[in-house]
């Protein structure tokens, strides 16, 4: 018996030590990768705003300027990279990095609704794009428009919600589901992680692994440092956010498109009860219906794959542009 506590004793302070090593490792190789991250320059321009700057990724030239608003995301504008590579020159795109993210500075400034979109104003005022704006919102972007819609109407020529987040989701789910899609990320984890070079791995390929990403699948684990944690911040805001966009309700008569996903395996990664992903299939599809809506000019389209809501994006695109100005 004494001798298996001997040995019992020894593995534990074996594994103890081996968790150690490996976390001083991953702590080194986290420094020398911040370190060299570092020295990766910004794809885009900067504006300073108040008393921080925000990174943007600008293409094309002309009127209208089409904006792209991220999702949840550490990628920030790398979202819409591939996209606007494709999208016609005569116009105006861009996307951008929301304070703290990528190459954004974080300032001073709160993580509310309205704030972002003051940001984002500014941002646009500043760098000289031309008016109107077409707003693009994808996911918890889809959210952040309404209130730079409700702030700055008369600027704003057209909206896309690109599946778009609810900010009212309560209303269509029960109370299982609802607590399934909101449980979010670990945030003491994540943050740990970050600190120890097991996040970027973690977050590695986060993008298709294919030659039209590989741009993405580099920068995006190199700077997730830089992000993670103000990824963890939007993420504690995100129901006083999505609380005060739901007041929301409408757009007036702003052309509005609904592009929606309808791919019936797009859940089966985290939702593995068939009731639960039928019910929240329903769900989804009311929710988007609901957006019409918003605007008294609004029209959904429907595709089968993010990809072809893309595709489609690009061709509306064009269209939208004549819709109000």
């Amino acid at each position: 018996m004494t001798r298996f506590l001997k040995w019992t004793k020894r593995i534990g302070l074996g594994l103890i030590a081996l968790v150690i090593f490996l976390l001083v490792i991953g702590f080194i190789f986290e420094k020398i990768s911040r370190n060299d991250a570092e020295k990766i320059a910004p794809d885009g321009n900067f504006v300073k705003i108040e008393n921080h700057r925000l990174h943007y990724y600008k293409t094309g030239n002309g009127g209208p300027t089409v904006v792209f608003e991220t999702a949840f995301d550490p990628a920030g504008h790398l979202q819409w990279y591939n996209i606007q590579q494709k999208l016609p020159t005569s116009f105006t795109s861009i996307s951008y990095d929301r304070a703290g993210i990528l190459w954004s500075e974080r300032g001073q400034n709160p993580k509310s609704g309205e704030q972002m979109a003051k940001e984002l104003h500014l941002l646009l005022e500043k760098a000289n794009l031309p008016k109107p704006y077409i707003l693009v919102g994808h996911s918890f972007g889809g959210t952040l428009v309404r209130f730079f819609i409700n702030k700055y109407p008369k600027d704003v020529g057209g909206v896309i919600l690109t599946d778009s987040q609810c900010p009212d989701d309560k209303r269509y789910l029960s109370p299982e589901l609802y607590k399934m899609v909101n449980q979010g990320l670990p945030s003491g984890f994540l943050k740990f992680a970050n600190n120890f070079g097991l996040a970027r791995l973690m977050f590695k390929g986060m993008f298709p692994n294919s030659k039209e990403y590989e741009y993405q699948n580099s920068i995006m684990p190199a700077l997730l440092y830089k992000s993670a944690d103000v990824v963890l911040e939007e993420q504690d805001k995100m129901n006083s956010i999505k609380k005060e966009a739901s007041k929301i309700k409408s757009f007036g008569n702003i052309p509005l498109l609904v592009l929606t996903v309808t791919d019936k395996n797009r859940y089966d990664s985290f939702i593995k009860d068939e009731k639960l992903k039928a019910e929240m299939l329903n769900a989804w599809s009311n929710m988007q219906k609901d957006f019409l809506l918003l605007s008294t000019d609004s029209k959904q389209i429907l595709g089968q794959t993010a990809a072809i809501i893309s595709i489609r994006t690009s061709q509306k695109l064009l269209k939208i542009r004549s819709m109000r100005w």
